[in-house]
Parts: C-alpha cells; sequence; structure tokens
C-alpha cells in the first residue's frame, strides 16, 4: 500500500470517527465535549499499546532464540504479568478494570461513567508520575450532559479503531488523537487557538529552525503540536525521536493534561509543567537549543505590573501591559 494511498484511508476513517462522535456535540458544550471524547481515545491507545506488546512478549518468551525464552509454560504465563517487560518498551502495564476491554464489556451499564472513572483512579495510583490529574475525570460530572447511552455509543465507536500491528499502528492513533484536537478548535473558533495551533504553522517553525536533536521549550504549550511536529521531522530524518528533550509550559490546566496525552499516546515524556508563564517561569534558568511557541499575541492585559523590576528576563526593560508581545520576544531570547 503506497503513503498516498495509506494517507488516504486515514482521512476517511478520521472524518467517519470525528462525523460520529460529532453527533453528541450538540448535548454538551464543545469546552466539555472534547475532554471526554479526547480522554476516551487516550484510554483506548493505552489498551491497544499494552494488547499489541503482550502479543509480542508471547512470541518472545516462546522463541528458543529470543533473549527472553522461557521453557516453561506457567513461568511464561506469569512472565506475561511482569510490568518491566512492558515499561522498557515504553508501555503502560493496564490492570483489567482500566483495560478497555472491560469499559467495552460493561459500556451499556447504567454506571458506566463511574467504571471509566476508575478506570483512571487505577491508571492515576499506578502511575502517578505520568498520569495523576492528566486524564479528565469527568465521565459522572452532572454538567456533561451525556447519558450511559451516549458514552456507551462513543465506547463502540473508538472500539472499531483498528489500524492493524506494530508501532506505526500506535503512531496512527496519535493521527486520530490530533485530527480531533484540530476538529474541536474549528468548532470552537477564537477560543479553541488557546489549545491548538494549526498543524501547517508547527511544522512550518519546526522545519524553519531544522529541529533536530537537543532540547525544546514550548513557554505556552497548549496541547503540545509543536513537541508532535518536532518529534515527525526527527523520525522522518532517521533519528531516534528519543534524543530531543521535551519541555513545556501551560498556564491552563485542562490544555496541560491535552499536551501529557498526546505526547503519551507517542510513547514520549516531556518535562511538562503547570503555570503562568509570564509571572511564574518554571524554566527561568534553564537554556534550550530551541524555543517555539504559537502564545497569546497582542495580550493587551498581560499583568506587567506584577512583573519584578529585576526579573532577568526582561534586559531591555519591561513591556508596556497593553501588548504582551515584546514580553513573549524577550522570554523567547532570555
Amino acid at each position: 500500500m503506497g503513503d498516498r494511498k495509506e494517507g488516504e484511508i486515514i482521512r476517511e476513517l478520521e472524518k467517519k470517527l470525528w462525523s460520529a462522535a460529532d453527533k453528541l456535540r450538540k448535548k454538551v458544550e464543545v469546552h466539555d465535549y472534547k475532554y471526554v471524547v479526547l480522554g476516551l481515545i487516550f484510554l483506548r491507545y493505552i489498551s491497544y499499546a499494552f494488547d499489541q506488546r503482550k502479543e509480542e512478549l508471547k512470541k518472545e518468551l516462546s522463541d528458543p532464540q529470543s533473549r527472553y525464552y522461557i521453557k516453561d509454560p506457567k513461568e511464561r504465563a506469569e512472565a506475561l504479568k511482569d510490568e518491566d517487560f512492558y515499561l522498557e518498551e515504553g508501555i503502560l502495564y493496564v490492570p483489567e478494570q482500566a483495560h478497555w476491554e472491560y469499559l467495552r464489556k460493561n459500556a451499556h451499564r447504567e454506571n458506566i461513567g463511574e467504571l471509566i472513572n476508575r478506570a483512571v483512579d487505577l491508571l492515576e495510583d499506578k502511575y502517578p508520575e505520568k498520569l495523576k490529574d492528566v486524564i479528565p475525570k469527568i465521565y459522572t460530572d452532572p454538567k456533561i450532559n451525556l447519558s450511559h447511552e451516549d458514552l456507551a455509543y462513543l465506547i463502540d465507536l473508538f472500539t472499531d479503531i483498528r489500524f492493524g500491528e506494530g508501532h506505526k499502528a500506535r503512531d496512527l492513533f496519535g493521527e486520530v488523537y490530533e485530527y480531533f484536537l484540530g476538529k474541536f478548535a474549528e468548532v470552537e473558533g477564537k477560543k479553541g487557538g488557546e489549545f491548538y495551533t494549526p498543524r501547517s504553522l508547527t511544522r512550518l517553525v519546526v522545519k524553519i529552525l531544522d529541529v533536530k536533536c537537543g532540547s525544546i521549550l514550548d513557554p505556552a504549550c497548549g496541547s503540545g503540536g509543536f513537541f508532535v511536529s518536532a518529534l515527525k521531522k526527527i523520525e522522518e530524518e532517521g533519528l531516534n525521536r528519543y534524543c530531543l528533550e521535551i519541555h513545556g509550559q501551560e498556564a491552563k490546566p485542562l490544555p496541560w493534561k491535552l499536551c501529557k496525552m498526546n505526547l503519551a499516546i507517542r510513547e514520549v515524556t516531556g518535562d511538562i509543567r503547570l503555570g503562568d508563564t509570564y509571572h511564574d517561569d518554571k524554566f527561568i534558568n534553564e537554556r534550550f537549543d530551541y524555543v517555539v511557541a504559537n502564545p497569546p499575541f497582542n495580550d493587551s492585559r498581560w499583568g506587567a505590573d506584577r512583573v519584578n523590576p529585576n526579573d532577568p528576563r526582561f534586559p531591555y526593560g519591561i513591556p508596556p501591559d497593553n501588548n504582551g508581545n515584546f514580553a513573549w520576544i524577550q522570554i523567547f531570547l532570555f
């Protein structure tokens, strides 16, 4: 299958999934709905990746030529439960009640919202450093005007995401996630721009800077689009994506969650911190090979009066409060 034909198939699948999921958007504010949908895509992905690794491991444990070979069948079965075999490949070990198959089997129960939230709790407890407060637990929130039938509909929909096997298939989950981010941003209009920068722009900036290995910072990272484009460029050039150290800061909690999920779907981690870069720069004393951003330009009330007069980031003086552009330029430089 050629790349062009394969790309067309992926685009058609994305459109089909979006069209189906979009049917429920009229029942709930899009600002809330996107977290319902993107959270489910994320849960679907981590179970998929876990299952793929488990199948690979079965073959490795049974192959006498493999360094993981175990002769005894009972010992092999126990080895499949060894979390280290998964974590060393960047895959999370998913507990049974957090697994997508468990959610699928129980999708049509009236308490499915509670079961989804419980799945999130289990994953947070197991991987606090990676997932604590990352997946929104909003599936029983009264303001989310979705019935258990609606949640079942979405679970059934995303169960149909099937891209084959291997790392390329996992990357395609990232494509779907990114596509949905873009569609939600389109629907939200100006507000959507707060968390999503169009792929065409992130790719252009990354190409102009010729991002390769090293360290990268986005001080207004939103959902992490610049990181995704940088990783894609690095892989297209035959480099190892893990050679890029990712650092980011986001002022709003929900886009911060989207960014963390966006990276996790691609099996990479980054130092993504929550805070207002204007007044609480988490990386103030650090330097990076690349700085990328699509910050809130023309911010007319960015809080100049709250900046320390001796802030080292502003050697040319603290910019006026009526235009934050000059604040961002100095932050990028210093």
